[in-house]
């Protein structure tokens, strides 16, 4: 699929621009944006500056473009929490964006580079760039700093029930490749139509129209999931809507609980309540060492007979005493009779938030510090807990710990029988960073057909089905509490006993065609 390239600047001022649309095209696929359909053309310009770059450098330069501007679109977040809680001006605030800016489009800018060079090597510049696409994607799960797989690209069709049957097969990645695969067919239908001669048959374009067909046929699927009328188990979610700021006394501290006491307590009647969660939030409870807060734990499990589950900073033990030196973001549980459960250490750490990826002396040059302040650098948990309840059993994921399929995946093969996300999303204010988060977190449903109960501070509270469906919400920004029903499942998908094959896959794939490209090159 080889475009003959044009030379000149011509070329490099058309393909830049061409990048920029497939950038901002993929900065708004996502919330709070929510153009989906958008995602269905995004690539097309981005790949056909790709196959018509007149070389390497032009193809890299234009990845950059597409990854600078798809992230500033789709996460403005990181910019405002870096400033507001990060303790940084707005100068160095920018700064820091802009180099998260550089960091994530190197990406993309890795993809090009990488596609023109397979591409210009096998004689079809557009072969290898799905594959490619997948496999960078994988990349980023991973790396930087421990993984930053924000806003992939098959997360953007969430809403569509009937294209996100591939999700419990092959995961969002499986989403992404149908997506990137579409956006193939069509740039090299565009190409012909365009571009002037190409070096592939004509019959070629009738498979390719019929490609992109089946695609979109699918991607259009009218699929209706069933209903979930039983609900074996009931859980309330609490919603604080605490402030992160102010500082925590005695008189604020017992003040917070009383009232969390009156939110975890149904005032009506209700269904028997078989869990109480409390999400992530700002409030310093240490169920070891507060009487305080152990006495409105046991007023919780006394009136309504249910476990209970939530967020606290815990600390490591040196002399008999914590050690603030190795605090850790966990989940505790407490049974329905008072007695102390499992705890989960949260393992997926938010760099520059619960720790500084960096050297000590490159931290002092810059003065770059943690969003959270007043404690030290967090220690990471080691493995997954499974909590149970009701000869029931759970995981509980904490935080961004959603967005990485590979820990909700492994929780479900273990034996999970729905999962639980406990979150404070007030560090991104109004932003669209929420609204992504439950997305993602939506996708890990529908991956392992589990139940997803998500806790958050302030907003973005609900319960979601196998299916990715909300169920049951909370207003955001408001003190409240939500009583939903739910089902255990003990079933797993073909995703979750096999993982993440697609994308792997698609990393082998693009492995072939690179060493298709070099045998074809010598020869």
């Amino acid at each position: 699929m080889q475009a003959g390239p044009p030379a000149g600047a011509g070329e490099l001022w058309a393909g830049m621009g061409a990048a920029a649309l497939s950038g901002a095209a993929l900065g708004v696929i996502f919330p709070s944006w929510g153009w989906d359909w958008l995602a269905w053309v995004a690539l097309v310009p981005l790949w056909m500056a790709i196959a018509r770059a007149g070389n390497a450098g032009r193809a890299l330069v234009y990845g950059y473009i597409t990854g600078i501007i798809f992230f500033a679109l789709s996460c403005p977040w990181i910019r405002t929490t870096i400033e507001h809680y990060g303790e940084l001006s707005a100068g160095v605030g920018g700064f820091v964006f802009v180099l998260f800016l550089l960091l994530m489009g190197s990406y993309l800018a890795l993809f090009a580079w990488l596609g023109y060079a397979v591409g210009r090597g096998l004689g079809h510049r557009l072969l290898p760039l799905p594959f490619l696409w997948v496999a960078v994607e994988l990349l980023r799960t991973y790396t930087p700093m421990g993984g930053f797989p924000w806003n992939l690209l098959g997360y953007s069709q969430y809403e569509h029930a009937g294209f996100m049957l591939v999700a419990p097969v092959a995961g969002v990645y499986g989403a992404s490749l149908l997506i990137a695969l579409a956006n193939t067919c069509l740039a090299a239908l565009l190409l012909r139509a365009f571009g002037g001669r190409e070096p592939w048959p004509r019959r070629l374009d009738a498979w390719l129209g019929i490609g992109l067909g089946l695609i979109l046929a699918y991607a259009t699927l009218p699929y209706h999931p069933p209903a979930n009328s039983d609900h074996d188990l009931h859980a309330r979610l609490v919603q604080p809507n605490t402030a992160l700021s102010g500082s925590w006394d005695n008189a604020r501290l017992e003040q917070f609980l009383q009232q969390q006491v009156k939110l975890s307590v149904p005032r009506l009647p209700a269904p028997k309540l078989d869990l109480v969660l409390w999400p992530e939030q700002p409030a310093p409870i240490d169920y070891a060492l507060q009487p305080s807060f152990q006495a409105a734990t046991a007023q919780i499990t006394s009136a309504t007979q249910a476990a209970f589950v939530f967020d606290q900073v815990t600390y490591g033990v040196e002399g008999g005493q914590p050690d603030v030196r190795q605090p850790r973001n966990s989940a505790l549980l407490i049974h329905a009779d008072g007695t102390t459960g499992s705890r989960y250490d949260k393992m997926h750490l938010v760099p520059f938030g619960e720790y500084v990826p960096l050297p000590a002396w490159l931290r002092r040059i810059g003065g770059v510090g943690k969003l959270v302040q007043g404690v030290g650098d967090f220690v990471p948990g080691s493995e997954q807990t499974l909590f149970e309840v009701e000869g029931h059993r759970f995981a509980t994921l904490i935080c961004y710990e959603s967005i990485f399929p590979q820990l909700s995946r492994q929780a479900a093969l273990h034996g999970a029988e729905w999962l639980v996300n406990l979150s404070d999303d007030a560090w991104y204010g109004g932003s669209s960073a929420g609204a992504q988060g439950l997305m993602m977190a939506q996708v890990r449903a529908m991956e392992n057909r589990r139940w997803l109960l998500r806790d958050t501070n302030d907003g973005y509270t609900a319960v979601v089905d196998p299916y990715g469906r909300i169920t049951a919400e909370l207003p955001r920004f408001q003190a409240a509490a939500l009583t939903a029903g739910f089902q255990p499942r003990t079933t797993t998908t073909f995703y979750t006993r096999h993982g993440d094959w697609c994308a792997y896959l698609c990393c082998l794939m693009a492995a072939v065609l690179a060493l298709a490209a070099g045998v074809r090159r010598a020869l």
